[in-house]
């Protein structure tokens, strides 16, 4: 039965069906894939499906040969890494998103914020999300949105907590909402605001390690950020120690705020 609906998929479409992102979509849930599982990215011209999870999405190698057959130039990423990171995204995700929200996200003018809206696009399927691009050169209503998204990611709140500590001032847990020098927009004016964070249970080492990049996390003596150091100290201690930090912290934020 598979073979048939596939084949008559690729007859009845093979003369009609571009390589918009609508069509590349819609062919992918004729052949029984669920694109909420999915995110489709483009740059310079260039498209990629990545694969979020690939058992609820039902991207087998077998529909991969047939989406291949008919979209030869777009590459299927199927990244045990990426799902992971997806997977942890999602657990936040999952209970600060409300359908139909208006979401804006960092410019993607690098790597890691292109990245941040991969892992976000499905999103636009799932729950019918709507992103904005953030363009400091534009001017972008307070209105057309309702939550803005921080990339902030699981190090870089850790690093934030144990700075506190270390400085004996007690943690700043507000701290993670200031976004001004992200977005421009001043605290008062998006104090009503949902602040999103995709990343903050994502370890930077899978997305640097995702993205290729290269980056030693070891004990160093001589940096002054001494949080910094001492997550190089812990990570060959307990490899989960941050999520431990951030577990505690956010008992402790709900608890005593």
């Amino acid at each position: 039965m598979d073979d048939f609906l596939s084949n008559f998929v690729l007859k009845e479409e093979e003369t009609s069906l571009s390589d918009s992102k609508k069509d590349v979509l819609k062919f992918l849930k004729q052949i029984g894939v669920d694109t909420r599982f999915v995110s489709f990215f483009e740059k310079d011209n260039e498209k990629r499906i990545y694969i979020e999870n690939l058992r609820f999405s039902r991207f087998s190698r077998k529909r991969t040969s047939i989406f291949n057959n008919e979209y030869p130039d777009i590459e299927v990423v199927r990244s045990s890494l990426f799902q992971k990171i997806c997977l942890r995204a999602s657990k936040t995700l999952s209970n600060s998103l409300d359908p139909k929200d208006r979401v804006i996200i960092p410019k993607m003018d690098n790597e890691y914020n292109e990245l941040l809206f991969i892992v976000l696009e499905s999103y636009s399927r799932k729950y019918g999300i709507i992103f904005i691009e953030y363009d400091e050169n534009e001017n972008i209503n307070l209105k057309d949105f309702n939550a803005i998204v921080s990339p902030l990611n699981l190090n870089q709140e850790v690093n934030h907590i144990l700075n506190d500590i270390f400085d004996g001032k007690g943690i700043e847990w507000d701290r993670k909402f200031d976004l001004s020098s992200l977005y421009g927009f001043n605290a008062s004016d998006i104090k009503d605001k949902k602040i999103i964070f995709p990343f903050i249970n994502v370890p930077q080492e899978w997305i640097y390690d995702f993205l290729g990049i290269e980056k030693e996390y070891v004990i160093d003596y001589d940096n002054d950020d001494i949080g910094d150091s001492f997550m190089g100290f812990l990570s060959e201690i307990n490899p989960q120690f941050k999520e431990n930090v951030l577990a505690a912290s956010s008992f402790l934020e709900t608890h005593q705020k």
